[in-house]
């Protein structure tokens, strides 16, 4: 008679504890056969475990199978039968033997209508109801067949800044009066002008770092009472104004300082060779100077005004020039004119020891009138006798010798 092994069972609803690696259990989980699992042990690296191997209740074991063991290598399956739609899995062979023949898959979907033949750039577009049909991108925007899309024109005032586009935007230009213009030319493709007004004011500072500044103004006033030139660094470079003018040639007059000997100079006809100035010191005219004259000779003086104050510290003043030709700083008495040339402009006045007369006509007699000019009394002739007249004011030639009364 045949013998019956049967493993380790029960009728809980629990899984066994403990089972040695290798040793089999089943259990009915309460009502067995629909839900019974059968175990076995098994021994991992952290100890023994019970794992669920078969049975139709609910194995954790072969949920892990289906679930979490991937595929690997190349695994196979039956492939179904061409036109087959139910859920048997479509194995690679089944799905190219259906695009074979169906030979253009996209086109027998029941939602999408290609008809005719297809050019590139062609894209399926949603009919928004039920289908997909195939169109050609066209007008203002069209696609290739790589897909680049050009946009060909944008429909005029179509796009509103801030509301249909994102970042920054400029939306306004303003200027400011005085100071700068901003203007328009009011067409489409806009264009704006930003610049100074013919009449510009700067409210604040202005500070200009070029090297070259020109102004073409012809009246400039500046309100500075110092006008400062030049830098303080050591760069050998006069100082000063340069004025151009004509005087049938264009010629540059300087006056200002010479670097070279820190004295201040004028230059009628000046060169400017990197703001070294040079050319033949120019003359100049003035009122009133005051100071000392330094340079030992002054040859050029050829007149000279009356000297009511002050003392004379130079050479002595020859005769040629209206003086003596000798130095009475040390003597007493009255000096003398031996030799030489007395000249003058004109009559020295009675105030300075003068007659007020240019000629006195020879064997005439010069008669005082206070501090008024000299006058002459012509010479009478042979024989006549000077005499006061009769309002003793002044002589008088007579004829006459009077004796007077008694």
């Amino acid at each position: 008679m045949a013998n019956t092994i049967q493993i380790k069972r029960s009728s809980a609803s629990s899984a066994p504890g403990t089972l040695a690696k290798g040793e089999l259990a089943w259990v009915d989980h309460g009502t067995g056969g629909g839900d019974g699992c059968l175990y076995i042990g098994d021994m991992t690296g952290a100890g023994a475990i019970v794992r669920t191997i078969g049975g139709t209740g609910t194995s954790a074991f072969a949920d892990d199978l289906l679930n979490n063991s991937p595929l690997t290598g190349v695994p196979t399956a039956p492939t179904a039968a061409t036109t087959t739609s139910t859920t048997q899995l479509a194995t690679t062979a089944f799905v190219q033997q259906e695009l074979a023949a169906n030979g253009n898959p996209i086109s027998q979907a029941s939602d999408t209508d290609i008809s005719g033949s297809q050019v590139g750039g062609a894209m399926l577009i949603w009919d928004g109801v039920d289908s997909w049909n195939d169109k050609s991108l066209s007008g203002d925007v069209t696609i290739n067949s790589a897909g680049a899309t050009t946009v060909n024109s944008v429909a005029a005032n179509s796009v509103n800044l801030g509301t249909d586009t994102v970042g920054n935007y400029i939306s306004t230009i303003t200027g400011t009066a005085n100071e700068v213009e901003v203007s328009v030319n009011g067409v489409e493709s806009a264009a704006v002008t930003i610049g100074l007004p013919n009449n510009v004011i700067i409210a604040g500072n202005l500070t200009v770092q070029g090297t070259t500044t020109q102004v073409d103004s012809t009246v400039v006033t500046v309100a500075d009472p110092i006008f400062t030139l030049g830098a303080d660094a050591a760069d050998s470079k006069d100082r000063g104004v340069v004025m151009k003018y004509n005087d049938g040639s264009s010629r540059l007059a300087w006056m200002g300082m010479d670097d070279g000997d820190n004295k201040f100079k004028y230059i009628a006809q000046a060169t400017n060779t990197s703001e070294v100035m040079s050319g033949a010191l120019g003359d100049a005219a003035f009122g009133n100077i005051d100071g000392t004259l330094t340079t030992a000779s002054q040859t050029a003086i050829t007149g000279v005004g009356t000297l009511t104050a002050g003392t004379w510290n130079a050479d002595v003043i020859t005769s040629t020039y209206g003086g003596l030709g000798i130095d009475t700083s040390s003597s007493t008495g009255v000096g003398t004119v031996s030799g030489g040339t007395w000249s003058v402009q004109s009559e020295m006045p009675v105030a300075l020891g003068g007659t007020g007369l240019q000629t006195i006509t020879s064997g005439c007699i010069v008669l005082g009138a206070g501090t008024a000019d000299m006058t002459v009394l012509t010479k009478g002739t042979a024989g006549q006798l000077l005499k006061m007249n009769s309002g003793a004011t002044a002589p008088e030639w007579t004829d006459i010798m009077d004796g007077g009364t008694f």
